[in-house]
């Protein structure tokens, strides 16, 4: 038995519905006898038997001044869910190019203190993954030293198969843990001109960016950008091929 929501899908609502039923049961109703029909008010019957015309499921003819009511052969659902399909299928190539085509903010979060280099550090031992690749100087390395002393970053990044690359100042190979080793999953080359020591660490990894100054302002910028970080990316692979082994040879 049809219900009174049962023709949702056609953009009838319950009370559309018991309209068209009962138009669909008779030769013709006038608005006074759709309201006696169904129990809808005639001050709405008029608006609501109008939406059915516009749809084109039924037809209104007047005779003298008052209207009346007739049903369209209801195959025209058929018809109209055709059209509907085709419509879909034609403008769908659009429709799927301005899906998720919108403006996407990047998340952006910044941090002071000594709080900043714990926070990065606990991010690049949670990446998503396998690896991330970083531009260093020795004041952030010996922070991680100072904020490490059990190692526990290294031993937890270890421990899940994270690999890192940088391109950093010779100094920092100064520090035991951080030099180039596969026993710890990492490999280095130096900067192919001389950078400054105070300069921050950059690290790049799944789809964020996070600068990290530990020499004198002590802060961290972490920006979520699939675009950003596939930049960086880019930059850190191109200067990767042109700056010498840890070793001091050529690469």
């Amino acid at each position: 038995m049809l219900e009174d929501n049962d023709l949702e899908v056609f953009g009838l609502n319950r009370n559309l519905t018991r309209i068209y039923k009962a138009i669909l049961q008779s030769k013709g109703l006038s608005p006074a006898q759709l309201e006696a029909a169904t129990g809808i008010k005639r001050t709405n019957i008029y608006p609501l038997a109008e939406q059915l015309v516009e749809s084109k499921l039924v037809n209104v003819d007047f005779v003298g001044s008052k209207r009346r009511y007739t049903a369209r052969d209801p195959e025209i659902l058929k018809d109209m869910a055709v059209e509907r399909l085709s419509a879909i299928e034609k403008y769908m190539p659009e429709l799927k190019a301005l899906y998720g085509s919108g403006i996407i903010k990047p998340k952006i979060s910044y941090y002071e203190g000594e709080m900043a280099a714990q926070i990065v550090f606990e991010e690049l031992t949670n990446i998503k993954g396998s690896s991330y690749c970083y531009f260093g100087s020795l004041p952030a390395q010996l922070a991680l030293e100072n904020l490490d002393k059990s190692g526990k970053y290294i031993k937890k990044r270890l421990k899940r198969g994270i690999r890192t690359r940088s391109i950093r100042t010779k100094a920092a190979d100064d520090v035991e843990h951080y030099r180039d080793s596969e026993k710890y999953l990492r490999e280095i080359r130096h900067f192919p001109r001389e950078m400054p020591e105070d300069m921050p660490d950059i690290y790049i990894y799944d789809h964020s960016l996070a600068i990290l100054a530990t020499y004198r302002e002590q802060y961290a910028l972490v920006i979520e950008s699939p675009e950003l970080s596939t930049m960086f990316r880019a930059l850190f692979e191109i200067i990767w091929e042109i700056s010498p082994g840890a070793a001091g040879e050529s690469k």
